[in-house]
Protein backbone atom coordinates (compact mmCIF):
# COMPACT_ATOMS: atom_id res chain seq x y z
CA UNK A 1 0.00 0.00 0.00
CA UNK A 2 2.35 2.54 -0.84
CA UNK A 3 2.54 3.31 2.92
CA UNK A 4 2.22 6.71 3.96
CA UNK A 5 4.30 5.48 6.66
CA UNK A 6 7.45 6.55 4.21
CA UNK A 7 6.42 9.90 4.27
CA UNK A 8 7.51 10.17 8.25
CA UNK A 9 11.64 9.15 7.54
CA UNK A 10 12.13 12.79 6.74
CA UNK A 11 10.79 13.82 10.10
CA UNK A 12 12.23 11.25 12.42
CA UNK A 13 16.54 10.13 13.35
CA UNK A 14 18.06 6.97 12.41
CA UNK A 15 16.19 3.83 13.20
CA UNK A 16 13.35 6.12 14.78
CA UNK A 17 12.67 6.99 11.15
CA UNK A 18 12.72 3.86 10.28
CA UNK A 19 10.39 1.77 12.67
CA UNK A 20 8.42 5.00 13.82
CA UNK A 21 7.74 5.63 9.97
CA UNK A 22 5.66 2.86 10.12
CA UNK A 23 3.15 3.74 12.13
CA UNK A 24 0.33 3.59 9.80
CA UNK A 25 0.71 0.92 7.87
CA UNK A 26 -2.55 0.74 6.42
CA UNK A 27 -2.65 4.56 5.10
CA UNK A 28 -2.83 4.50 1.38
CA UNK A 29 -6.05 5.20 0.23
CA UNK A 30 -5.00 9.07 -0.73
CA UNK A 31 -2.62 7.58 -3.42
CA UNK A 32 -4.50 4.17 -4.01
CA UNK A 33 -7.74 2.51 -3.35
CA UNK A 34 -10.16 5.29 -2.98
CA UNK A 35 -8.13 8.55 -3.44
CA UNK A 36 -9.74 11.38 -1.50
CA UNK A 37 -13.66 10.04 -1.73
CA UNK A 38 -16.04 11.13 1.03
CA UNK A 39 -17.84 8.02 2.55
CA UNK A 40 -21.24 7.61 2.02
CA UNK A 41 -24.20 6.63 4.07
CA UNK A 42 -26.31 4.34 1.71
CA UNK A 43 -27.52 1.34 4.39
CA UNK A 44 -26.23 -2.14 4.25
CA UNK A 45 -28.87 -4.44 2.73
CA UNK A 46 -29.66 -6.97 4.46
CA UNK A 47 -27.33 -6.25 7.14
CA UNK A 48 -28.12 -5.17 10.77
CA UNK A 49 -27.19 -1.84 12.09
CA UNK A 50 -23.72 -1.34 14.01
CA UNK A 51 -23.31 0.01 17.38
CA UNK A 52 -21.40 2.86 17.65
CA UNK A 53 -18.95 0.99 19.86
CA UNK A 54 -18.20 -1.86 17.52
CA UNK A 55 -17.45 1.06 14.88
CA UNK A 56 -15.45 3.00 17.10
CA UNK A 57 -13.22 -0.50 18.21
CA UNK A 58 -12.92 -1.23 14.59
CA UNK A 59 -11.90 1.92 13.41
CA UNK A 60 -9.15 2.39 16.54
CA UNK A 61 -8.13 -1.17 15.39
CA UNK A 62 -7.61 -0.35 11.89
CA UNK A 63 -5.84 2.96 12.90
CA UNK A 64 -3.36 1.13 14.98
CA UNK A 65 -2.98 -2.00 12.42
CA UNK A 66 0.81 -1.93 12.16
CA UNK A 67 1.43 -2.27 15.89
CA UNK A 68 0.14 -5.84 14.77
CA UNK A 69 1.46 -6.58 11.69
CA UNK A 70 5.14 -5.23 12.13
CA UNK A 71 6.41 -8.19 14.08
CA UNK A 72 4.92 -10.70 11.80
CA UNK A 73 5.90 -12.97 8.79
CA UNK A 74 4.20 -12.41 5.58
CA UNK A 75 1.64 -14.99 6.02
CA UNK A 76 0.39 -13.79 9.44
CA UNK A 77 0.13 -10.49 8.10
CA UNK A 78 -1.46 -11.73 4.54
CA UNK A 79 -4.04 -13.26 7.08
CA UNK A 80 -4.69 -10.44 9.08
CA UNK A 81 -5.78 -7.92 6.46
CA UNK A 82 -7.20 -10.78 4.66
CA UNK A 83 -9.63 -10.71 7.29
CA UNK A 84 -9.73 -7.07 8.28
CA UNK A 85 -10.19 -5.66 4.27
CA UNK A 86 -13.18 -4.53 2.22
CA UNK A 87 -13.51 -6.93 -0.91
CA UNK A 88 -12.64 -4.08 -2.85
CA UNK A 89 -9.62 -3.27 -1.30
CA UNK A 90 -7.88 -6.26 -0.04
CA UNK A 91 -5.49 -6.94 -3.09
CA UNK A 92 -4.30 -3.38 -2.46
CA UNK A 93 -3.16 -4.44 1.36
CA UNK A 94 -1.66 -7.57 0.21
CA UNK A 95 0.10 -6.04 -2.98
CA UNK A 96 1.85 -3.93 -0.07
CA UNK A 97 3.14 -6.81 2.00
CA UNK A 98 6.16 -7.37 -0.17
CA UNK A 99 6.59 -4.30 -1.44
CA UNK A 100 6.77 -2.07 2.18
CA UNK A 101 6.39 -4.14 5.02
CA UNK A 102 8.57 -6.81 4.17
CA UNK A 103 11.89 -4.63 2.72
CA UNK A 104 10.70 -2.56 6.61
CA UNK A 105 11.15 -5.34 8.24
CA UNK A 106 14.62 -6.41 6.89
CA UNK A 107 16.17 -3.23 7.34
CA UNK A 108 15.44 -3.25 10.84
CA UNK A 109 16.65 -6.57 11.15
CA UNK A 110 20.40 -5.03 10.60
CA UNK A 111 19.88 -2.49 12.72
CA UNK A 112 21.61 -2.55 16.50
CA UNK A 113 19.40 -3.05 19.77
CA UNK A 114 16.16 -4.29 19.85
CA UNK A 115 13.14 -2.18 18.17
CA UNK A 116 10.48 -0.55 20.40
CA UNK A 117 7.24 0.64 18.92
CA UNK A 118 3.53 1.90 20.68
CA UNK A 119 0.77 2.79 19.35
CA UNK A 120 -1.39 4.89 21.98
CA UNK A 121 -4.95 6.36 20.60
CA UNK A 122 -5.49 9.86 22.23
CA UNK A 123 -8.59 10.81 20.83
CA UNK A 124 -11.41 9.76 18.37
CA UNK A 125 -14.32 11.26 16.08
CA UNK A 126 -16.61 10.02 14.11
CA UNK A 127 -17.73 11.54 10.95
CA UNK A 128 -20.27 10.79 8.36
CA UNK A 129 -20.97 7.68 10.18
CA UNK A 130 -24.44 5.78 8.10
CA UNK A 131 -25.98 1.82 7.72
CA UNK A 132 -23.04 0.41 6.43
CA UNK A 133 -19.77 3.03 5.66
CA UNK A 134 -18.56 5.16 8.62
CA UNK A 135 -15.48 7.42 8.48
CA UNK A 136 -13.59 7.34 11.78
CA UNK A 137 -10.41 10.28 12.64
CA UNK A 138 -8.19 8.77 15.10
CA UNK A 139 -5.29 11.14 16.88
CA UNK A 140 -2.49 8.93 17.68
CA UNK A 141 0.80 9.10 19.47
CA UNK A 142 3.47 6.67 17.86
CA UNK A 143 6.74 5.64 20.22
CA UNK A 144 9.21 4.65 18.90
CA UNK A 145 13.04 3.56 19.01
CA UNK A 146 16.22 0.68 19.29
CA UNK A 147 16.43 -0.45 23.44
CA UNK A 148 20.25 -1.43 24.06
CA UNK A 149 21.00 1.68 22.03
CA UNK A 150 22.04 5.20 23.67
CA UNK A 151 19.63 7.14 22.20
CA UNK A 152 16.52 8.72 23.09
CA UNK A 153 12.79 7.63 21.77
CA UNK A 154 10.59 9.68 19.81
CA UNK A 155 7.25 10.23 19.51
CA UNK A 156 5.12 11.50 16.45
CA UNK A 157 1.56 12.50 16.24
CA UNK A 158 -0.72 11.68 13.39
CA UNK A 159 -4.16 12.16 12.35
CA UNK A 160 -5.59 8.97 10.31
CA UNK A 161 -8.51 8.70 8.84
CA UNK A 162 -10.09 5.27 8.50
CA UNK A 163 -12.85 4.34 5.60
CA UNK A 164 -14.86 1.33 6.66
CA UNK A 165 -17.75 -0.49 5.30
CA UNK A 166 -19.75 -3.18 6.67
CA UNK A 167 -19.34 -6.45 5.10
CA UNK A 168 -19.61 -10.33 6.05
CA UNK A 169 -20.85 -9.23 8.91
CA UNK A 170 -18.98 -6.62 10.11
CA UNK A 171 -16.95 -3.54 9.76
CA UNK A 172 -14.29 -3.95 7.31
CA UNK A 173 -10.67 -1.70 6.13
CA UNK A 174 -11.76 0.43 3.00
CA UNK A 175 -9.51 2.70 2.52
CA UNK A 176 -7.41 5.71 4.90
CA UNK A 177 -5.66 8.96 4.74
CA UNK A 178 -3.27 10.69 7.39
CA UNK A 179 -2.19 14.37 8.33
CA UNK A 180 0.28 15.25 10.19
CA UNK A 181 -0.33 16.25 13.69
CA UNK A 182 -1.57 18.30 16.14
CA UNK A 183 1.58 18.24 17.64
CA UNK A 184 2.05 19.21 21.20
CA UNK A 185 5.45 20.54 22.58
CA UNK A 186 7.13 18.44 25.14
CA UNK A 187 8.26 20.35 28.09
CA UNK A 188 9.80 17.06 29.99
CA UNK A 189 13.26 15.88 29.36
CA UNK A 190 13.37 13.11 26.49
CA UNK A 191 13.79 9.25 28.12
CA UNK A 192 16.33 6.71 26.20
CA UNK A 193 14.51 4.00 24.92
CA UNK A 194 15.75 1.68 27.68
CA UNK A 195 14.29 3.82 30.74
CA UNK A 196 11.50 4.34 28.27
CA UNK A 197 11.03 0.56 28.92
CA UNK A 198 11.91 -0.30 32.43
CA UNK A 199 9.54 2.72 33.59
CA UNK A 200 6.70 1.20 31.15
CA UNK A 201 7.68 -2.50 31.73
CA UNK A 202 3.77 -3.69 32.65
CA UNK A 203 2.04 -1.51 30.80
CA UNK A 204 -0.61 -1.99 28.21
CA UNK A 205 -0.94 0.12 24.95
CA UNK A 206 -4.74 1.00 24.81
CA UNK A 207 -6.67 -1.37 21.87
CA UNK A 208 -10.15 -1.45 21.59
CA UNK A 209 -12.38 -3.83 22.84
CA UNK A 210 -13.28 -6.33 20.36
Amino acid sequence: MPFPSLCRRSRLRSVIRLVAAAAMFPVVATACGHPGRKVATAPATGSATPSLTSTLDAGVGFATLMAKLFPLDAAQAAAVLSADASDGYRQTLLAAIGTELEPLQRQAAQLAGTPIYRESVLATRLELAGPGRADLQVWVMVVAGQAGVADNAEATFDTVTVAMVFERGGWRLDGTSETTGPTPEVRAAPSDVDTLTSRLAGFGDWRPST
